[in-house]
């Protein structure tokens, strides 16, 4: 097997535990050198009480990050420089130092700058809607593909995703039902209908994920990796409106929703594979 570097870009630190961090667990396992990008500093995350209105935020999300890595096995982190350009028309939006606002070459420009260095052969970014419709996922989506195209050695490009049909298929499932009701016997207002329409209608209004025919690989995970990418989320505390919600999954609710990882490469248009991508 050739050992290979990978290029992780993402968002903002605590999206790279979501979506790509069994893979990552998995290729450090293999021998390959996983180093993750986050293109913004992630200030407009949740503040945690012991901060307080003026602790530094951005620090400690920074050290969050620093420890999933750590439990990942990732070689390496770096930073794009740009700010937290917060949910769909927030006024954090425009700000000019936003992710949103920056000029795709430019910001392209420094990622490449990084794929140059680490002389990547692959690099991970998120397909056409970042998934959910984020405008700092959009964003990765637009640097990751210009980048490939400035650096001096191409790396091969695919782009993290979720399987939309398989989170609509996994909402109806009898393991979700009685979680769903578990939750509704302790209070919560619960529907699965505003559930599925959640799905059908992301930050921006637009379908969370992309249909199966769009995917390339299914990665599915081992049950220790599933345990090391809840270790990772844990790591990531301090966001408790959005990891606080996936670690109160149950273990079997969250092997379901977690437990497989899925991959776009552009230009190819064969049915989705179940397999490993890296080899």
């Amino acid at each position: 097997m050739r050992v290979s570097t990978i290029v992780f870009l993402h968002a903002h630190p605590d999206d790279e535990t979501s979506q790509t961090a069994g893979m990552m667990a998995l290729a450090t396992r293999d021998g390959h050198r996983v180093v993750t990008v986050f293109a913004t500093d992630g200030d407009h995350g949740e503040r945690p009480e012991h901060l307080g209105p003026d602790g530094d935020l951005v620090g400690h999300r920074r050290g969050e990050a620093r420890a999933a890595a750590a439990v990942l096995g990732v070689a390496r982190i770096d930073w794009l420089g740009y700010r937290d350009s917060g949910m769909t028309g927030w006024e954090q939006n425009d700000h000019s130092l936003s992710l949103h606002r920056a000029d795709v070459d430019e910001a392209a420009a420094r990622l490449s700058r990084i794929l140059d260095r680490e002389d990547a052969d692959v690099l991970v970014g998120y397909d056409h809607h970042g998934n959910y419709g984020h405008p700092d996922h959009i964003a990765v989506h637009r640097i990751a593909r210009r980048a490939v195209e400035l650096a001096a050695r191409r790396p091969r490009l695919l782009e993290a995703t979720t399987n939309r049909d398989a989170q609509l298929e996994m909402i109806d499932s009898p393991a979700a039902s009685e979680f769903m009701q578990t939750l509704i016997a302790g209070g919560m207002d619960l529907d699965v209908d505003r559930i599925r329409q959640a799905i059908l209608t992301g930050d921006d209004g637009l379908p969370i994920g992309v249909a199966e025919a769009e995917i390339a690989w299914a990665i599915d995970l081992p049950a220790d990796v599933i345990d090391l990418k809840r270790r990772a989320m844990q790591c990531h505390a301090s966001q408790t409106s959005d990891i606080g919600m996936m670690l109160a999954f149950p273990p079997d609710m969250y092997a379901m929703a977690f437990g497989t990882e899925f991959l776009i490469e552009p230009g190819t248009d064969a049915p989705m594979r179940r397999g490993w991508p890296f080899d």
